[in-house]
This record gives structure tokens, sequence and C-alpha cells, in this order.
């Protein structure tokens, strides 16, 4: 190995200048690579027109010739299914049960407690009941009964059952 001139040896500073540049190479002493015009990696980098992706269709054969369960192909549970027709016509009545709690206020402005829950005359609200949460209406307030709207259906609540 040959040893360092003298006048790097003596100046250790510029040694270290030499080894940086060495390092470090002047960005200008480069040679320029052909990069892509603004406007045609614009166009490169634009999103792909949208895929059309197709929508799967499930079919249930009605016989063994239409075709098989994928999983089962040696099942015919597919083809012993009937058709259950249901009466979907028919509405459920729905009995809830409320209680009149009381009767309160003036003539002029009076107020019901229908299960645990003040109402006045055209209030709406939700009243609990043990068949769930129920709502209710008030139509009218008389002196010992209370007219109220339940699930579509006019109830009249007593105060003293039998009365």
């Amino acid at each position: 190995m040959k040893p360092l001139s003298p006048m790097l040896r003596r100046n250790p500073v510029l040694l270290v200048a030499l080894l940086f540049c060495l390092a470090f190479p002047c960005p200008a002493a480069q040679t320029k690579t052909n990069l892509p015009n603004r406007a045609a990696s614009a166009s490169t980098n634009a999103l792909p027109a949208q895929l059309q992706i197709p929508k799967s269709v499930f079919i249930i054969p009605n016989t063994p010739q239409e075709g098989k369960d994928p999983f089962f192909p040696l099942s015919m549970r597919i083809f012993a299914s009937t058709v259950v027709s249901t009466n979907a016509n028919t509405p459920v009545a729905v009995t809830v049960e409320l209680k009149l709690n009381g009767i309160s206020g003036t003539a002029d402005h009076r107020l019901a407690i229908i299960n645990n829950r003040t109402f006045q005359v055209d209030e709406e609200g939700i009243v609990s009941s043990p068949s769930g949460r129920v709502p209710v209406r008030c139509l009218e307030i008389k002196p010992d009964a209370v007219r109220v709207l339940v699930n579509g259906q006019e109830q009249i609540l007593r105060l003293r059952p039998g009365h």
C-alpha cells in the first residue's frame, strides 16, 4: 500500500473533503435519463376504466336433469322441497294490557295516568306493558274513563272496573 502524500498527512481537513467528494459525486456530472413527458405520465397514472363485474345468478333446479347441489351432489333434498302457502292477509290482533292508574288536573285540563305514564288529550307516548313497549295516543279524558288509540284500535279504560 502506498503511503499518503505529505500534503494529505499535514492537512486532515483536505483528506475528509476528498473522501466526501468521492462518496457523494456532483449531480451535475451525472447524465440525465430520458424522463417521460408530464402529459404522458398523467395518462398512465389515470384510473383504468371501471370494470364491469358480472353478477352471479343462482337457479335452484327443480329436477335432477336441471342440475345438482355442488356441495352435496348425491343429495336429493333440493328436489323434495314443497311450497308452503301462508295467509299473510289475516292481521293478528294483539291485546295490550293497559291500566288507568288515575285521572288528575282541572276540569278544563285533565291528565290521565296510564301504566304509570301521564297523558293529556291528543298526546302520544310509549307505554310499557307485559307484552312490550306500545305506542298509545290519548283521545279523550272523561271524569271516570279515558279513550285511547293503541295499535290503530280504540280502547276505553275505566278508572274503576265495573263502572
